[in-house]
């Protein structure tokens, strides 16, 4: 079995689905799995990789200015999607590939690979980081015959969640639907754990990292509302967003310690220096009520290994809350209340007892996402097709 996963968002470039697609190819040997990404023209797309794992290409399709507006060349990536099913064509001919495996959250190279993989007549699957026709952000009117396409030549759907998995069925009368998690390479060293905080502390240091956009915006605005008078707590943002759009989003950048991105392989060092992990998830706004409810945090990995307790304020209703609520992980918020923002993380704060609870939690929780385990199951998967 070889496997050619196609998939827009790939490590250098900065993203969740990009952390997703490269954590699940290190379980991969260069002879079981290849990957092929989008770049940007001149791109330097070098990242230090392991050897023996997982062999990357990429396709040059993006134009942007300064780094940013993608959507002001939309047409420049139409003119590129024959030439790059072209591609996915050769690479299935030379690499001998079995099984080809199309990645959502975008639909340009999701289509081209389910395009190019059954005109070569080999098994296709798709791979859904999130919902597509059903988030309202999402304006092409193309759109649902896209998804339609890729539903119906999917031998498999693969998605992020059970709760991901359950909300497909029941809509679309489907058995094809598999959950496909996120996935972490090694479990962290125990000497590298700085641990939980001491008792009776004055002050407490909040970490988020990620994306901040309308996924969680209106979340992480009102925790940051509800602790900046509080001397008790400051919060620390670790994103690859620039200070001036999370202005530009709502976020009082005066009332957190900016720190910009931090790459993948630094974010565990980085949680070590503080005292709660935070997790913010949006309850409304630029996306639909189903993205709302399916979106499941990248960040909720790292987290869950950081030997941290876990405080996150998310919708009722959400899936995210259901996994939370399962598996007693993090402590929970789903009120829109500053207040009781506050009573949550004193819960925290206050009880030693409960942190190591949380902190045992997340470590039991973490194994669901052991990559050996999940991409075995994935292989399981695909061989019986």
């Amino acid at each position: 079995m070889k496997i050619l996963l196609v998939s827009w968002s790939t490590l250098p470039n900065k993203g969740g689905s990009s952390i997703i697609v490269e954590n699940l190819a290190n379980n991969f040997s260069d002879t079981e799995m290849i990957v092929l990404g989008s770049r940007q023209w001149m791109q330097n797309t070098y990242v230090n990789r392991p050897k023996g794992i997982t062999k990357f290409k990429y396709f040059f399709s993006e134009l942007y200015f300064f780094g940013r507006g993608y959507r002001y060349f939309i047409w420049f990536r139409k003119w590129r999607f024959q030439p790059l099913i072209k591609k996915i064509k050769q690479l299935i001919s030379k690499e001998k590939i079995t099984h080809v495996i199309g990645v959502y959250p975008n639909p340009f190279y999701c289509h081209a690979a389910c395009i190019a993989a059954r005109e070569m007549n080999i098994p296709f699957s798709s791979y859904f980081h999130n919902t597509y026709i059903e988030n309202i952000a999402i304006t092409d009117p193309q759109a649902p015959a896209i998804q339609e396409e890729i539903f119906r030549n999917s031998t498999h759907v693969f998605v992020m969640s059970k709760g991901m998995q359950h909300f497909y069925e029941e809509k679309y009368n489907l058995k094809k639907f598999v959950p496909l998690v996120h996935t972490f390479d090694e479990f962290p060293d125990e000497s590298t754990l700085t641990g939980i905080p001491k008792e009776n502390k004055t002050h407490y240091k909040l970490v988020a990292i990620g994306n901040f956009n309308e996924s969680n915006l209106d979340a992480t605005r009102r925790l940051i509302e509800a602790i900046k008078d509080n001397p008790k707590y400051s919060l620390s943002l670790y994103t690859h967003v620039p200070k001036v759009l999370l202005r530009n989003r709502g976020i009082d950048v005066e009332a957190i310690d900016y720190q910009g991105f931090v790459s993948p392989d630094e974010v565990h060092q980085k949680l070590q220096d503080y005292d709660i992990c935070v997790l913010t998830h949006g309850f409304s706004g630029g996306y639909g009520a189903v993205e709302y409810k399916t979106i499941f945090p990248t960040r909720t990995i790292p987290f869950l290994l950081a030997g941290k307790p876990i405080f996150a304020h998310s919708p009722k209703g959400s899936f995210l809350n259901d996994f939370i609520l399962e598996n007693k992980c993090a402590a929970l918020v789903d009120k829109k209340d500053t207040n009781a923002i506050i009573e949550g993380l004193e819960k925290i704060a206050n009880n030693t007892a409960y942190q190591m609870e949380l902190v045992q939690a997340s470590k039991q929780t973490a194994e669901l996402f052991y990559g050996k385990k999940v991409v075995q199951k994935l292989k399981d998967t695909l061989r019986n097709t």
